[in-house]
């Protein structure tokens, strides 16, 4: 057995792999001085011990940059060399930094050379999440970030490659990605909140500000990248009862609608808390397992 996890500072979203329309997942809440308990119950009750958890960090725990990659460095190289290179932009020192990289799209490069994405994330963070894993009974498997995780979802809305955009919406921010077929091009963060988008007096406001942010993105995907901008955003949200889609589409120039879940042969939607977690889930289309 193996189960994805998302540990949050508001509870923990989980899901066993491989992800499949039975939807065994779910999410607890929990203040971070719970998490060692709660996950302990969950595997007890369960039945998870000695499984294999992956752990998918959200957009906070994590900082991404592209860089050009430079010669004569091997892949086992690469990661630990250019976090040094970072030192001016991350939040932390570098010695406290656990780095990795994944490819950039070379078509999307524009003439700066061979560039990747590189991942940093704080080691003491990485630490704990391991440990907390380790004493719930848990064995630990891959450290996964949020926009691969999704990528994987956005790669079944996508299977003729030509480019896939989905759009998550958490309760205090959202994650805008782009993908062409299991290709990471772009990974954004929207300054949104679930609280302003009910609030009637700002409603229309936060709407317009988020599609301005959504636009700029697909925008910088068409002039940045030289990429062909997707004509249908697809949209994951919690709050299902908000014409949110149709609130949208009004103001960009693709169009939005509520992830269609049964095309994906599900009976009913996911927990929109839940998604990155059953999205690590998802084996890339052509893969047998991951």
């Amino acid at each position: 057995m193996r189960v994805a996890l998302e540990v949050r500072p508001d509870g923990i979203a989980w899901s066993v792999a491989p992800a499949s329309p039975a939807q065994q997942l779910g999410f607890v809440e929990c203040p971070s001085a719970r998490r060692a308990e709660v996950l302990g119950s969950l595997v007890g009750e369960l039945g998870w011990s000695g499984a294999l958890a992956d752990l998918v960090l959200p957009m906070e725990q994590y900082q991404v940059f592209q860089m050009e990659r430079p010669a004569g460095l091997d892949d086992a190289e690469l990661a630990d060399a250019l976090k040094w290179k970072l030192r001016d932009l991350l939040e932390f020192s570098p010695a406290d930094a656990i780095s990795d990289v994944f490819p950039f799209p070379a078509d999307a490069a524009r003439g700066r050379g061979e560039l990747v994405n590189v991942v940093a994330a704080r080691k003491s963070l990485l630490k704990e999440l391991v440990a907390l894993v380790q004493q719930s009974g848990l064995k630990p498997g891959r450290i996964d970030i949020a926009e691969l995780a999704l990528r994987n979802l956005a790669a079944r809305l996508d299977p003729d490659s030509k480019g896939a955009a989905l759009v998550h919406l958490r309760q205090s921010y959202g994650q805008m990605i782009i993908c062409r077929g299991q290709t990471l091009y772009l990974s954004r963060r929207l300054d949104v909140s679930a609280s302003g988008l009910r609030d009637a007096a700002r409603q229309e406001s936060v709407v317009q500000a988020l599609a301005l942010e959504m636009q700029r993105s697909l925008d910088y995907y068409e002039s940045q990248m030289g990429q062909v901008p997707p004509a249908h955003i697809h949209l994951v949200a919690k709050d299902r009862d908000l014409p949110l889609a149709s609130m949208l589409s009004s103001y960009l120039a693709a169009g939005v609608s509520n992830l269609d879940w049964a095309a994906l042969g599900l009976e009913s939607a996911v927990d929109s808390r839940c998604l990155p977690a059953w999205s690590a889930g998802l084996p890339l289309v052509g893969e047998r397992g991951k």
